[in-house]
């Protein structure tokens, strides 16, 4: 077990006006449809002695916002045109994880996007 101390976590989960959104978006079957929109998602950012989630989030809520739509659609021109910091707050609930532990011993895999 290893406790990670560079980095913290944002968890972002959809809201209404994603889900309506990603429905106008959708090929899949509604059962697959509300399977999906049920995900919630883990972003690893810098560890912060940031006490307000806005200056937390400021630096990354566009590539989020934007991660979260590609998702759905990869034509950004079908993509609201609106992606303020505002509209990404009222898009999804965001919950911030302040302290990370590694359970597993394997090293950790990733991929760059």
């Amino acid at each position: 077990m290893k406790e990670i101390t560079n980095r913290s976590a944002i968890i972002v989960k959809p809201r209404s006006p994603y889900t309506e959104w990603a429905k106008e978006c959708n090929d899949c079957s509604v059962e697959t449809l509300e399977e999906k929109l049920k995900e919630k998602h883990v972003y690893l950012i810098e560890w912060s002695y940031e006490e307000e989630i806005v200056d937390i989030l400021e630096p990354h809520y566009l590539k989020i916002f934007e991660y979260e739509l590609r998702i759905w659609n990869s034509h950004k021109n079908e993509w609201p045109q609106n992606r303020t910091y505002e509209t990404f707050i009222e898009w999804f609930d965001i919950m911030l994880c302040d302290e990370i532990v590694d359970l597993v011993r394997e090293k950790i895999a990733s991929e760059t996007l």
